[in-house]
């Protein structure tokens, strides 16, 4: 009992008097916001590389005589692995030294007041020399930190020497699942302060009435000398987003005390993602009548509260649609540009995305003033990632609470930020916990969370802190999800979930949907937003070799590090991968709940169901509805609706249609397409559409092609081929290689009884294979049983390989992208086109009645099926069509697939499909009702020379004989 007392005593002492971890760093003003006297060093820097931390030889590198005239010039914001001086490492770095030298000079206009030099991130630790003055260092790479370099000036021109060092006591919590980059990656600048000046200023929401809002400022006031001051007050005034004033105030302050003003706010305009209202509070510091600093800063009318275990924003329920996301640009590393943010920020509101955790640290400070401004919720994390050793050792408090303030201080005035995350995966240490205490005394207005690791969650059983606000466990499967929804009694945020890998995200679907149907379920941030790449130069293997990089040319592209930068949404240079489709359709808002349509010749009206899954927005205000009536291939009616439809709530829309008096026999759709006000497409739906009392079947018309002029076979190179597994990706390289029956394409072995026996090493598959010529075409009828083999057999069917010139494919089923269990979200039931060599061609697709495969002159095969599973695959030789019987999930990163097919639990390998010839001069009037011409479809978007998951097959490596 007296060792946990006193380790309290300790932890108490730390948390109010924060030794030093740092030397000189001064962080006691704030920074202004005029950009007139904000002056950027950014540019090029002399610069010396050094292996190791050992730089005695250069000890006199920060002296003003120094000479470095042989020393390279090197961009600030920059990267060392990026620019080429070390080979780029993952998670921790080497030993690095680097050293900077770069000269400067002091505007006149800044008078006599106090110069200070903020970095706003250096990875990893650094010291700075003015003039060869030692004026401090800073050992929290993400963090910001200002120094007060004034008595170290001289007139004229200035020497700025740094030291970045890559190891230090706690240089491993900045050590993530990421590169580990280092070098000067964020924006260095100096600004003025006079003696007396504003130290700090809060921001907070402190009561939200229903007509009303109160609005609580802190002020700090402090000064460098110690003489006497006068009247010493601030004047402010708040102004809405047109420029209005609504209220102005004037406030006494002290030295050194904080001083409080409490507005009253009518009518606010409250902040929230869907709708960021900011207000700006302009406030000027005066010393009797005479003004010494003004500012202006943009902040939100919003509050986070927790009731009955429910999370809320502005007393109404929240739905945290989100990803993480770390720092990363594949040619510039670490230094993220505004243009680039933008992009990503752009890209997440098409995706439905309303929230990002900062994973697993700060950002640079602009980004958080665009989630301000653009609507997004921020979760922030205070930068404590790997490590965990040191989180049992009582001398790394201070180092945990020195971050805790820096990351507090800086970020505490931004609307988007509802959450503080107190690190990443690490357990509950009694200095973790009291980190988590302090940030709860710097901000008792916002929740805290501690991110953990999935079963040690579970291990925990609810045993957690009363001021841990939420439960924060990463990776549950669906069932496990099921029973934290029974039995939290705080909110549950995943912080982590649905970690994809290359192309998978399975049971995202499942997953949402439970958290939008629970109210203790908050949300969650899907690992993760972006593949993390670096550039990277060397020549191409050939186009059959394997390779986890991006190829963007046959000298270079952009690497992952194996798999373990393969996790986004995006590929690293933000192209989309078909996960983020998947993820755009399970989160969006606006969605049509119809299964069905039944309509029938003639005028009518239909209604269409909507469902609203907005927070706070009537679908009025920001979604537009485009619907479109098809008829096969044609639209034959089109319009638009704007939706009025509550928060949170379902309403039906009618919209009238025409059907010619007999629309039997095509295939009859409605499409939808929601945008919102810029002009995005939010979420793109389909619903099937019956004719009442007709044949809606499409098999009826296909009865009636004519292929006489052909013989559909000689388009085909191989057939009959018994396909076992599928190309390997990186979900199953990951978890269960060498589980996995490899994709293997088999040719038959005649046996004694006339069946066929197909066989290799790692599995045996009889049974019979029938070709029947109907006269029109050819029918093929497949019934096997699997042997040998208790293996995942990732898919199974019946191949064709077909002639080299076929490039197009067709079909009508779902698409446009591969489907598979667990992750079908993306696609719709429609007519699609592709050209092999596209980046999305290959894979399986679900609910396939059609598909036509043509040559560019239209010659081709028409294979029908009913409801199947057909997969497209590349080969040198040619396409290989496969009608499969099973198809297992694609699993992920952390697991295997929920969804397996075991070759010794499956009963048979049964299916049929017919083959018509396809005349290229001549198509048949169903064809050409339903297909586009061959000239229409569009040539394949490749826009890597070769990226993972699509390096291209050897046929003659893949078939047995």
């Amino acid at each position: 009992m007296m060792k946990k007392l006193l380790l309290s005593l300790l932890l108490l002492s730390v948390a109010l008097c924060l030794p030093a971890q740092i030397i000189d760093a001064f962080k006691g003003v704030k920074p202004v916001s005029d950009p007139a006297l904000i002056q950027s060093l950014n540019g090029d820097w002399k610069f010396k590389f050094l292996r190791g931390l050992d730089w005695s030889a250069y000890s006199d590198f920060h002296q003003p005589p120094y000479r470095d005239a042989d020393w390279d010039l090197i961009p600030v914001p920059g990267n060392w692995d990026v620019m080429g001086y070390t080979e780029p490492r993952y998670a921790q770095p080497d030993s690095l030294t680097g050293l900077y030298r770069t000269w400067f000079t002091v505007p006149e206009a800044w008078g006599n007041e106090h110069v200070i030099l903020r970095f706003d991130g250096v990875l990893r630790g650094y010291e700075i020399w003015v003039n060869g003055k030692h004026a401090g260092k800073w050992e929290s790479a993400y963090n910001s930190c200002l120094f007060d370099i004034t008595p170290f000036l001289q007139k004229g021109e200035n020497l700025l020497a740094v030291r970045v060092y890559t190891h230090f006591k706690g240089f491993d919590f900045d050590g993530n699942d990421d590169w580990a980059q280092v070098g000067i990656t964020r924006d260095v600048t100096l600004f003025p302060v006079p003696d007396i000046h504003v130290k700090d200023v809060t921001i907070r929401t402190d009561l939200l009435q229903e007509a009303s809002a109160i609005m609580g400022f802190d002020f700090k006031v402090d000064a460098f000398s110690k003489r006497r001051f006068g009247n010493l007050s601030i004047q402010g005034k708040i102004l809405d987003r047109k420029g209005n004033v609504k209220e102005e105030f004037k406030l006494p302050v002290k030295i050194g005390q904080t001083a409080s003003e409490a507005v009253e706010i009518d009518q606010p305009d409250l902040w929230t993602a869907e709708t960021p209202s900011l207000y700006r509070l302009e406030y000027t510091l005066y010393d009797g009548k005479k003004a010494l600093q003004s500012f202006s800063e943009k902040f939100g009318i919003r509050q986070t509260s927790i009731e009955g275990g429910v999370l809320k924003l502005n007393g109404i329920a929240l739905k945290l649609r989100g990803v993480t996301i770390h720092e990363t640009d594949p040619f510039h590393g670490k230094v993220i540009s505004e243009e680039l943010w933008l992009k990503d920020l752009g890209l997440m509101k098409e995706a439905n995305i309303n929230y990002i955790r900062t994973s697993h640290y700060p950002f640079t400070p602009r980004f958080y003033e665009l989630c301000d401004s653009l609507g997004f919720y921020v979760m922030d994390e205070v930068p404590f990632g790997f490590g965990d050793r040191n989180l049992y050792d009582e001398s790394y408090q201070d180092i945990l609470l020195t971050r805790a303030l820096a990351t507090v201080t800086r970020d505490k005035n931004h609307a988007s930020i509802l959450f503080w995350s107190i690190g990443n995966e690490n357990p509950l240490t009694p200095i973790a916990e009291e980190t988590g205490r302090y940030v709860k005394r710097l901000d008792p207005t916002r929740p805290i969370c501690y991110p953990m690791i999935h079963d040690y969650f579970l291990s925990l059983e609810y045993n957690i802190p009363d001021f841990i606000d939420i439960y924060a466990p990463h990776y549950p499967p669906v069932e496990t999800l099921k029973y934290y929804a029974l039995t939290a009694k705080r909110p549950v945020i995943l912080t982590e979930y649905c970690h994809t890998l290359g192309q998978s995200l399975e049971q995202h679907q499942e997953l949402w949907e439970l958290i939008e149907t629970n109210s203790h379920l908050a949300g969650g941030n899907i690992w993760e937003w972006v593949d993390q790449g670096m550039p990277f130069k060397g020549k191409k293997d050939d186009v059959f070799v394997w390779t986890d990089s991006l190829w963007l040319s046959d000298s270079g592209g952009v690497m992952m590090n194996g798999n373990q930068g393969t996790d986004g949404l995006l590929y690293a240079n933000r192209i989309p991968l078909t996960n983020f489709y998947e993820v755009q359709r399970n989160y969006a808002q606006a969605q049509v709940l119809n299964k069905k349509f039944t309509l029938t010749g003639g005028k009518q009206t239909i209604h269409v169901w909507l469902k609203n899954r907005y927070d706070y927005t009537n679908l009025k205000d920001n979604v537009r509805c485009n619907w479109y009536l098809t008829a096969d291939k044609e639209v034959v009616q089109k319009g638009s609706f704007i939706p009025d439809c509550a928060p949170r709530s379902e309403t039906a829309q009618s919209v009238e249609v025409t059907l010619p008096s007999n629309p039997d026999n095509r295939v009859w759709l409605l499409r939808f397409e929601m945008i919102d006000k810029e002009n995005r497409c939010l979420n793109r739906q389909v619903v099937k559409a019956d004719i009442a009392g007709g044949d809606n079947c499409i098999f009826s018309r296909l009865k009636k092609i004519s292929s006489a002029s052909g013989n559909v076979m000689n388009l085909i190179q191989e057939d009959a081929l018994v396909r076992v597994g599928r190309k390997t990706a990186l979900p199953e390289d990951s978890r269960v290689a060498s589980r996995v029956i490899k994709n293997y394409l088999m040719l038959p072995k005649e046996s004694s009884d006339g069946a066929y026996v197909y066989e290799n090493d790692s599995i045996r598959v009889s049974g019979r294979i029938d070709k029947i010529d109907t006269g029109k075409g050819v029918k093929l009828d497949f019934n096997l049983r699997t042997e040998k083999s208790q293996n995942l057999l990732l898919e199974a069917g019946v191949g064709l390989l077909l002639d080299s010139e076929i490039t197009q494919v067709q079909w009508l089923g779902n698409g446009p992208y591969a489907s598979y269990p667990g992750k079908r979200s993306a696609n719709n039931y429609g007519i699609y086109s592709m050209t092999a060599g596209d980046l999305y061609f290959e894979g399986n697709r679900m609910g396939v009645d059609v598909v036509l495969c043509t040559k560019p002159s239209g010659e081709g095969v028409l294979l029908v099926c009913n409801n199947g599973n057909v997969n497209f695959e590349q080969t040198d030789r040619g396409i290989v069509l496969t009608v499969n019987a099973s198809v297992s999930g694609l699993g992920g990163k952390l697991r295997p697939t929920f969804f397996p097919v075991y070759a010794d639990k499956m009963d048979a390998i049964v299916g049929s499909f017919d083959l018509y010839y396809v005349d290229g001069m001549k198509w048949d009037k169903v064809l050409k009702e339903i297909f586009v011409s061959p000239q229409e479809v569009k040539k394949p978007y490749a826009p890597f020379v070769s990226l993972y998951d699509t390096y291209l097959l050897k046929f003659n490596d893949i078939v047995g004989r």
